[in-house]
Order: C-alpha cells, then structure tokens, then sequence
C-alpha cells in the first residue's frame, strides 16, 4: 500500500469518493422527503458538502499542487488514509446529528481534524520535495484549513447544544465553512484552473495577493460578526468580499474573452458560474445594509444559498470534476481521441443549469412562487444530466486503469 503513484491517481480516489458522497445526498434528500423525514435535507446537504465537495477539495488541491511544484504525489498508503478518514468522519457527523448522538458528532469530528492535520503535511511535504519556490501553490489551501477547524469547532457546539449568548453560531458556521474552506479553496484555485481550463493566462496576477487579503479579512470579519452579534462588523466584511469577488472576476473575465472557439462543456459551466459570486455577495451585502445580521441567518439565506451554493459552487464544482476526470482518462490511455465539444447539447446544458439558478433565485428573491417548481425542475434536471456524464467518466477512468486497458 506505500508504492509510489502517478499524480492523477489520488486524484481519480478523490474524485470517485467526491461522485459517490454527491450521488448519496441527493438519494437522501429524495428518499427522505418521500418518506417524510425533516432531518433529510439537512443530512443531504451535509453529506454533499462535507463529504462531497470537501473530500474533492482536498483531493484536487493536492493535484494541483503536485502539478505545480513539478514533484511526486503522496504515497498510496497517504491517499487511502485521506479518502478514508474523512469519508468516515463525514458520515460519523452526518449520521451522528440525525440520530442526536453527541458522542458520535464528537467522534466524527476527531477523525475530520486529524485527516485536516495529515492532509496539511502531506503540502508540507510536497513543498519539501519541489525544487521550486511558489507560496502561492499550497497558501489558499492552508488558510483555507485554518478556516475549517473553526467551523468545525462551531459545528460541534451547534451539534451538542452548547450554550452561545454572544450571537449567532450558525452564522459563524457558515460563514468558516462556506466561506473560509470551501469559498476560498475555490477562489485560489480558480486563480490557476481557470487559465489553464481556458487555454489562457491570468490577466493580472498581481491581483491574486489582494484578492487573498480582502477575503481573508471578510471571511475573518463574517465569522466574528455573526458569531459576537456585530452587524457593523459584518456589513464590512461583506464589503471586503465583494471588493474580493470584483478582483477575481476581473481576472476571470480577461481569460474568458482571450479564451477560443469550441470550449468543452467543464469550461463552459465554470466560466458561467463564476457571475453567481459577486451577485450573490452584492446581494449579501444590500441585505446587510438593511439588516446587517440576517443574509447568513434570516429569510435572505435562502436567496444567497442557491446564488453561492448551488450557482456559484455548485456550478464550478461540477465543472471542475468533468474537467479533472477527462484529464484521468486521456492520462491513462492517450490513444484515446480527445472527445469533440458538442456545442448544441454543451449550450442548452449550461443554459438550462445556469438558468435554473437564477430563475430560483428570482423567485425566492421576490416570493414569486409560481416560478419555484419550473426553476427547480430546471435544477434537477441538469444536475441529473451533469451526474450521469461525470458516472460515465469516473467508470471509464477506473476501467481503463493504470495501465490504459479496459478490465
């Protein structure tokens, strides 16, 4: 189990464990608002973005940075114990808040804190044995860890019913978890993947270092104003992650219009997402002006729920596994011709995904409730499209095997 691997091998681990944590939520969330369970789509939610997108965070960040430093990916035995401890630890939390069992929570979390500690030395290590220097490679990831011991932190008190009278934990949940891990593990790999899925380079990448502090000091400003009841606090902080959003789409936006003809369908679902963020912020932040402590706790969460969650990290995620786990399978069998973009079936994909969102948001923004049961079909129907692609791909990927051949 400690032999050596090539780097897309984690990758295609992560991505698999990624896939089936997603496929699991959305069979929860079915199944139990079938059967009536008021806990399902809270378990779903929590399956998909802990134990789903986080377990891809973890996975394709390490990925990138291999790739980025030009050194070896970490051993076999690493990868497994990766995969495996925070697949436990996902659903030891997951199952242990349906069931109100606090020692479970607690020991759920344990496991997700030490697979942060080992997934936090294996960048080290990855640092260790590049020839290179570029802080830049691994620096969003760490922060980005920093901010998940504190939502982890929050979670458990949440979870285990400790008393909080100095505002709103929840909030600071969120607003580590959201924004701090996944948030910023996005927004600093887009600064890379995005270029790179575009056939471009980053306009200006001078402005990575300002976009890292401006959302730092939001994501640092959400958890604080939240979590002590400080609105002006807050409405700060969301001015400081918009000025983040505006600087990252700056960037995006140079690649895009420098990109070519015929992108594939991953680049094109992660170029239209990328407007859900400073929307969906500006829209935090309007909120905020009006009632600074509401968009993360108050009838408003709903509305930058679906622009952040489902459009903006949703939609990049999604993209980003068609994309990764095309890599996988031309890496292991590069006879195999590069599939032709599809522009017609590619366009009314991400339209109807895109559209989805939007027209949701739309309806839950102006209570317009005609306009929920067609937004969501949109939603489920692309999501159902989108899955059964990405399925598709991962069994290709574990078939062809290291060696290139179908088993």
């Amino acid at each position: 189990m400690n032999g050596s691997q090539r780097p897309t091998d984690p990758l295609l681990a992560s991505l698999a464990a990624g896939v089936a944590f997603l496929v699991a939520a959305a069979a929860t969330v079915i199944v139990g608002e079938l059967a009536g369970w008021d806990r399902a789509a809270w378990t779903g939610l929590h399956l998909a973005l802990l134990g789903g997108v986080s377990q891809l965070v973890i996975g394709v960040s390490q990925f990138f940075v291999t790739a980025f430093l030009a050194t070896s990916p970490p051993s076999r035995r690493v990868t497994v114990s990766e995969v495996a401890g925070w697949s436990v630890g996902s659903v030891a939390v997951a199952v242990g808040v349906a069931a109100g069992s606090d020692p479970l929570v607690i020991a759920g979390a344990a496991v997700l804190l030490a697979t942060l500690a080992l997934y936090l030395v294996v960048l080290r290590n990855l640092a260790r044995g590049s020839l290179q220097k570029a802080p830049w490679a691994s620096r969003w990831y760490r922060a980005s860890t920093a901010w998940l011991v504190g939502g982890i932190v929050a979670g458990v008190m949440l979870a285990t019913g400790v008393a909080w009278s100095h505002g709103s934990l929840l909030g600071a949940h969120l607003a580590f978890n959201l924004g701090g891990w996944l948030g910023g593990a996005i927004v600093g790999t887009l600064h890379t993947f995005f270029p790179s899925l575009t056939r471009t380079q980053l306009r200006f990448p001078r402005l990575q270092p300002a976009t890292f502090l401006l959302w730092s000091l939001g994501v640092a400003g959400l958890a604080a104003g939240y979590g002590f009841g400080q609105g002006t606090v807050t409405v700060v902080a969301w001015a400081l992650l918009f000025g983040a959003a505006c600087a990252l789409a700056v960037n995006l936006v140079s690649s895009a219009f420098r990109a070519p003809r015929g992108l594939p369908l991953s680049a094109r679902l992660v170029a239209w997402s990328q407007p859900f963020l400073p929307v969906g912020v500006a829209f935090a932040l309007v909120a905020a002006l009006d009632q600074p402590l509401t968009p993360l706790v108050g009838s408003d969460r709903a509305v930058l729920a679906v622009l952040l969650v489902a459009g903006w990290i949703g939609l990049t995620v999604a993209g980003s596994i068609l994309h990764l786990v095309s890599v996988v399978v031309r890496v292991r069998d590069f006879s195999r011709p590069v599939p032709a973009p599809n522009p017609v079936r590619d366009g009314v994909l991400v339209g109807v995904a895109v559209g989805g969102v939007a027209l949701l948001a739309l309806a839950l923004a102006t209570s317009i409730d005609p306009l929920r049961w067609p937004a969501t079909a949109l939603l489920l129907l692309a999501a159902l499209a989108l899955a059964t692609i990405a399925l598709r791909s991962v069994i290709l990927a574990f078939r062809l095997g290291p060696g290139g051949h179908l088993g």
